[in-house]
């Protein structure tokens, strides 16, 4: 225990020190982070941050390795195997992150690199073997120990460098995260990994000092990567010393928020049509501030629920299965009502969600009234005459609750010629117009706003091969007072405009 302390002070110290010095450098080079639409700073403030962060981190075990201090702690970190990978690993991310600070790296470069650092983790050691489901118990990965944790190491890193959007946030998270851990790996006997937890929340602490709001230092990519890469290698680290699976909840738990937000925002961005890699301000910190919410108390916000999820995946390490199922659920409970009463979720409500749902369901075809559309078009497809093809249209139009259709059609070898009559096919539901007739007292009482018609002329003309083909026009009528249109209804209606077109391409004399 007095090992683990000495680090924590020594990387403090070191950090206190470092990050002014580092920030005048950063500003005699013009390292800088301007102000810009989806950035909340006002003010260039230096971006280099990272730098105090990766050498604070690795000061303590410098000196330890110097001054060749004889503890069994330390011994046990420099008999570590692994300690190697990590070295290489840690110092990858920080340059790919410190490249990126001053030259603004593609999205796609940037996380190539995070995937190429993530199999050099997994193939030096840092691997995950298990996951822990409720009331399940530990359930072995097999071969999907290497995606798995590549997605992980990716998913935190970019999760910690989506939280640095505000003052403070990020460097905060992952103090009380790296706090939560080094007790959990310190009571199990983790002291590898414990030592170095403390080191990474000496170091983050010191930052804090210069990086909470109004922060005069950004720790930039080379920061939150690196805090990100550290964060993500030592919880698998830690998971693979006993209670190999529950042990992988815990970071999972304590860094919820970004957690959460990182695998929130790409769904977001696809939904919206926008760029999954382009970065926003639709963040939960962002939104948060767009709220109302001061920058300080809106990372203080964060800090309470990032304590709180601490605190429950401490819980976890001494609970069973049934114990982690009623935390987890009362968790996920809390996260949701938090959501919505911060508003956070007002466009993807359940209703929506289950729209899009049926929505994509249709298009791909496995809605029964969509399939049995389907069979319709293939019937027109396959009329060998514009009587064989009329008598199908007309079978969809009911199936559709039309009431009323003409079709002006105009053959190919008549459209040259002037004053040409077109020829007329008419329809008319009888199903529907006795059923008008029923209702016809209560249509009269009905105001024109009431009885809503639905009217639509399609123009059945398209250019096959540079040659412009008009087969006249096809009428629709539907009375929306006595029935409305289905949700699909217009989609129904270009689907058949389009086959009605191609088959009259295949069956017209032309």
């Amino acid at each position: 225990m007095t090992t683990i302390l000495v680090i924590f002070i020594l990387s403090l110290l070191c950090s206190l020190l470092l990050t002014p010095l580092i920030r005048n450098l950063a500003c005699n080079a013009g390292v800088m982070d301007v102000p810009s639409s989806r950035k909340v700073h006002k003010h260039a403030v230096p971006r280099i941050g990272g730098l105090a962060l990766f050498i604070a981190f690795f000061c303590p075990f410098i000196l330890c390795f110097l001054f060749q201090l004889d503890t069994l702690a330390v011994k046990s970190l420099f008999g570590d195997d692994r300690i190697v990978g990590f070295l290489v690993g840690a110092v990858l991310i920080f340059s790919l992150g410190l490249v990126d600070d001053l030259r603004d790296l593609p999205a796609v470069v940037k996380l190539s690199g995070q995937v190429v650092i993530a199999l050099i983790a997994y193939f030096w050691g840092f691997q995950i073997h298990a996951v822990s489901a409720p009331f399940v118990g530990g359930l072995s990965l097999w071969i999907f120990s290497l995606p798995l944790t590549v997605f992980w190491f990716v998913l935190v890193m970019n999760a910690i460098n989506l939280a640095d959007g505000l003052d403070g946030l990020a460097a905060g998270i992952c103090l009380f995260v790296s706090l939560a851990m080094l007790f959990v790996c310190s009571t199990s006997g983790r002291i590898p990994e414990a030592l170095a937890f403390a080191a990474l929340a000496g170091a983050t602490l010191g930052f804090l000092r210069y990086n909470f709001y109004p922060a005069s230092i950004f720790m930039g990519d080379s920061g939150s990567y690196f805090l990100g890469y550290t964060l993500a290698a030592l919880s698998v680290a830690g998971s693979i010393k006993g209670q190999v699976a529950t042990a992988m909840l815990i970071p999972v738990i304590a860094l919820g928020v970004p957690l959460i937000d990182t695998l929130w925002a790409p769904f977001r961005r696809f939904v919206f049509g926008q760029k999954i890699f382009q970065p926003d301000r639709d963040h939960f910190h962002h939104k948060l501030v767009k709220l109302g919410y001061t920058q300080r108390r809106a990372v203080l916000l964060i800090y309470s629920l990032t304590i709180m999820l601490g605190i429950g995946a401490i819980t976890l390490v001494h609970s069973q299965n049934d114990t982690a199922a009623l935390i987890l659920f009362v968790l996920g409970i809390g996260v949701i009502f938090t959501t919505r009463y911060l508003g956070i979720d007002k466009f993807f409500t359940l209703r929506r969600m289950l729209n899009w749902a049926q929505d994509l369901s249709d298009e791909v075809g496995i809605r029964h009234d969509r399939r049995s559309f389907l069979n319709h078009q293939a019937r027109m497809a396959g009329a060998a005459n514009l009587e064989e093809l009329w008598q199908a249209v007309c079978v969809s139009l009911q199936d559709l609750d039309f009431e009323r259709a003409e079709l002006q059609y105009i053959p190919q070898k008549e459209a040259v010629y002037k004053g040409h009559v077109p020829q007329q096919f008419s329809w008319k539901n009888i199903d529907r117009d006795e059923g008008n007739r029923k209702n016809e007292a209560k249509a009269q009482e009905a105001t024109p706003d009431q009885l809503c018609p639905l009217s639509i002329t399609l123009p059945l003309c398209e250019i096959r091969e540079g040659y412009f083909c008009n087969f006249g026009t096809l009428h629709l009528e539907k009375n929306m007072y006595d029935e409305p249109a289905g949700q699909y209804t217009l989609k129904r209606i270009e689907h058949l405009r389009r086959t009605l077109i191609a088959t009259l391409l295949k069956i017209a004399p032309h």
